[in-house]
């Protein structure tokens, strides 16, 4: 029941008992609605400020994890700049040593260097000269590659003609027939020798001039017991009058390593070497290929 502002409310338990009335008056009731505003402000005035709390906090989260992921990828960056830079100043250093070995003298190559631990330029660069630097080197690195390869490939040619090219004595022992035109010691008329005759005592051992291939390992004519080495670039020579060989028809060899050992088999008046040089099968002077 309500009266004059006034609320009435009765309170029965069952039909048999007395009701209770209690009386509240409007003043009350008044308070009570504007408490239920307050708190429902307050409430929504707590969600909203949770939501703007949380919303921040979401953000500063995300704008941390993009910020530790830039660092991370200019750390990267300096990284592969710094790598790039040690690779260019490798390069540098094996070109040097190319042009050195290949005998080669290009000023436009650049000199020699390095980094240093002590002074390190890229720490104070910025990520748009980091950039710059990054390409420059990276155009600079290409180039060298390509000069590199440009010298590496003079270097094996050369290092493939030193290999090839018979420039060491074959077998210890004193020279006792030279090449060309002599008296022949057999019949005493003027004929052409086509190698020297290197004079040794019998067994001594016979070594490869230069690396090849065996393409002669037997008895031949006048040569007796003869080992014939294959080179590259047409480069040919003959091991003659031997008195055994140790390698065998189509074996790799290496200069220096024994092919055979001393003998007089053959058109042979004593124990020593027959040793020849040719070039397409073109008889030259073995002495013209010895480097003492």
């Amino acid at each position: 029941m309500k009266k004059r502002g006034n609320l009435t409310v009765i309170v029965a338990h069952s039909a048999y008992l007395s009701a209770r009335r209690y009386k509240v008056s409007g003043n009350f009731l008044a308070s009570l609605r504007i408490a239920g505003v307050i708190v429902c402000a307050s409430f929504l005035l707590s969600t909203l400020h949770y939501y703007y709390m949380w919303k921040q906090t979401a953000d500063h989260v995300e704008l941390k994890a993009r910020a530790y992921q830039l660092d991370k990828e200019n750390e990267a960056f300096r990284l592969a700049a710094r790598q790039l830079n040690d690779k260019i100043s490798s390069l540098e250093v094996t070109s040097k040593k190319l042009q050195v070995l290949s005998g080669l003298d290009q000023e436009s190559l650049g000199g020699v260097g390095g980094p240093s631990s002590f002074d390190n330029p890229l720490l104070s660069l910025d990520s748009q000269n980091l950039f710059e630097h990054f390409s420059s080197m990276e155009t600079k690195s290409i180039s060298l590659e390509g000069t590199l390869i440009q010298l590496q490939d003079v270097y094996n040619t050369r290092s493939i003609l030193l290999a090839a090219t018979p420039a060491i004595m074959p077998v210890t022992g004193y020279p006792s027939g030279r090449f060309g035109y002599r008296i022949d010691p057999f019949n005493g008329k003027r004929d052409f020798h086509p190698g020297i005759d290197i004079s040794a005592p019998r067994g001594n051992k016979v070594i490869a001039a230069a690396d090849g291939v065996v393409t002669t390992a037997g008895r031949k004519f006048s040569y007796g017991k003869l080992v014939t080495l294959e080179h590259k670039f047409g480069i040919s020579t003959r091991y003659g009058h031997l008195d055994r060989y140790s390698v065998e028809k189509g074996q790799k060899v290496k200069r220096g390593d024994i092919i055979g050992y001393v003998g007089s088999t053959g058109r042979s008046t004593g124990p020593h070497l027959h040793y020849e040089v040719r070039l397409n099968d073109r008889p030259l002077n073995p002495l013209r290929f010895f480097r003492d």
